[in-house]
């Protein structure tokens, strides 16, 4: 073994114990460059940690050490692997925005830590900056993002170099990644939330890289190395950062990509929670109108709930009936044929209680036709739907869709400005609302479902990708039957997909993807229409008047569509 080997080896075995202490991983281990779980190697690109800890000087290597254990504490990496892209320079930032997540959750009392945290990182900054780094187009991107990111979640470590280099592109990524910069901060404590946001601003960045290669030949490959480079892939190839320049095979049956239908950029587009819809003072009001209008309608949710329960419970033995008349014959009764002979009630019979393992999602058109739909009354529908099914055992999710703003917005600008190519799919920035999730009581996310009466977000409606979406979430959650109601008053319509593409764009993806939910069978996919007739695009569907008062006849829609 040479010296240099040995000293990495031992560098990698004190590495190791700090790893296991902060990542309260017993199996945890460093060997060969690689993070390991037991025999498995954990795939991670975070340019900052690609450094031979043999090397090293102590504190990079501690710093290291600390930031890899963060990881294994706040990291599930299972979901980690799940929502990250495939593409080489997405997952490069996608993981380096996981990472410094991890590291913004370090106990604040740890000085040492934190000092040690700095200390890798500004190692790895001035590596880039010496090895001329910022001179690659893609290598400056990384370099600058990383430092954006970083002085959101933990503390900015830049100097008069770094803000030299970085400023110009700096000045034209804040348009594109400002507002998820933001929310990372805010969603740092929610793996899923921070991922949503991690992946638009990759999906930002590589727009931005266009069609460059992730390294050139020569001397730039070995200089992209510093931001490239990562500890080794999974054993089993999950979430690995694939070789430069490469691309991985898609998803094989995604809905979003039925036929000819494709997506030109999914930069801009936006999950979120309905709460942040509005300010916060106005979530009282809204839920107030929305109790209001319920009130006036006159439909106990109760009543509804007791009728849902008949419609998709199904019968769960939970015990015995004893001293029954008939039945199977109890054998802790049995004495009584001697102690009481003209006793009769000597039997058992299975005590059967309802049990609904239903999962219902409601899938609502926020588009702007659905102002003059009666919008009131829709909001009044789901909500007493999502209060009845609460009561009576199921569980419910009320999601909503729209764009983000009309005519295309800052997706067209992007289309535009690549110069306008042919075809080019969905030129939309779509926004994806979550009224109530699976996890949510509905007395819990009361007011958030109040901001369906808040119509200033209702725009256009890209529905085919919506239903997808819905349909994703859906088949994710623990249930014996799952159900998607699509509430909706007509076919797609978003302004400037529409008219950049072939006529029929947008319904075609639409009836493709009901096609297919209804093929697969995991999830049973029907319509309410409003004013609207898409029985030729669901199987199931039903028109529903909302402009009378709803009466209990109203809420029968649901047996109609699934009973």
């Amino acid at each position: 073994m040479t010296s240099a080997t040995a000293r990495r080896r031992r560098a990698e075995r004190h590495g190791a114990a700090v790893v296991r202490a902060v990542g309260r991983r017993p199996d945890a281990d460093l060997r060969g460059g690689s993070l390991r779980l037991g025999q498995r190697r954990v795939g991670l690109a975070s340019p900052h940690l690609a450094a031979d800890l043999g090397s090293a000087v102590p504190a990079r290597a501690r710093g290291i050490a600390d930031a890899l254990g963060l990881l294994l504490c706040h990291c599930d990496l299972a979901l980690h692997h799940e929502l990250a892209p495939t593409e080489p320079l997405e997952r490069v930032v996608f993981d380096l925005l996981e990472q410094l997540r991890c590291e913004s959750l370090r106990p604040d009392t740890w000085r040492g830590m934190d000092d040690n945290l700095a200390t890798a990182f500004r190692g790895w900054s001035d590596d880039c900056l010496h090895e001329r780094v910022a001179e690659s187009g893609v290598g400056l991107l990384v370099f600058t993002v990383a430092h954006m990111a970083r002085g959101r979640l933990l503390r900015p470590l830049t100097n008069e170099i770094v803000d030299d280099v970085t400023e110009a592109q700096r000045f034209s990524l804040a348009p594109l990644i400002g507002e998820d910069l933001v929310a990372l901060s805010r969603h740092r404590h929610d793996q899923r939330a921070f991922a949503f946001h991690a992946r638009s601003i990759a999906e930002a960045v590589a727009l931005v890289a266009g069609d460059a290669t992730l390294a050139s030949d020569g001397g730039d490959l070995d200089r992209m190395k510093l931001v490239l480079a990562g500890w080794h892939e999974d054993d089993d190839g999950t979430g690995s950062v694939v070789a430069a320049g490469s691309r991985a095979p898609g998803r094989v049956g995604d809905l979003d990509e039925l036929g000819d239908y494709g997506i030109f950029t999914r930069t801009f587009d936006r999950e979120i929670a309905a709460e942040l819809l509005v300010p916060a003072g106005r979530l009282p009001s809204l839920r107030a109108e929305l109790d209001r209008h319920r009130t006036a309608q006159s439909v106990s949710a109760a009543r509804v709930a007791h009728r849902l329960v008949r419609l998709l419970a199904r019968p769960t033995m939970e015990g015995w009936q004893i001293a029954e008349e008939e039945g199977d014959i109890d054998p802790a009764r049995l004495s009584m044929i001697i102690t009481d002979p003209v006793e009769h009630r000597i039997f058992r019979q299975p005590r059967l209680q309802p049990l609904t393992d239903v999962a219902v999602t409601f899938l609502v058109d926020t588009s702007g036709s659905m102002k003059q739909q009666r919008y009131e009354a829709a909001a009044v529908l789901v909500d007493t739907f999502a209060q009845a099914l609460d009561l009576a055992g199921a569980t419910v999710e009320i999601l909503g869709f729209t764009t983000r703003s009309w005519a295309g917005g800052r997706a067209a600008q992007a289309w535009r400005a690549a110069g306008s190519p042919a075809g080019p799919g969905r030129i939309a920035e779509v926004e994806r609302i979550v009224y109530k999730d699976a996890a949510t009581t509905w007395r819990r996310a009361r007011r958030s479902i109040g901001t369906m009466l808040s119509v200033h977000h209702y725009r256009e409606g890209v529905d085919g990708e919506a239903v997808a979406w819905a349909y994703r979430r859906l088949v994710g959650l623990e249930a014996s039957r799952r159900l998607l109601v699509v509430v909706s008053d007509g076919a797609p319509m978003e302004t400037a997909t529409s008219a950049a593409n072939r006529d029929g764009f947008l319904d075609d993806h639409l009836a493709a993807v009901v096609t297919a939910i209804d093929d697969r069978a995991d999830v049973e996919i029907g319509a309410l229409t409003l004013d609207a007739d898409l029985s030729g695009v669901f199987r199931r569907s039903r028109p529903i008047d909302l402009d009378g008062t709803l009466g209990l006849g109203h809420y029968e829609v649901l047996a109609d569509l699934f009973g």
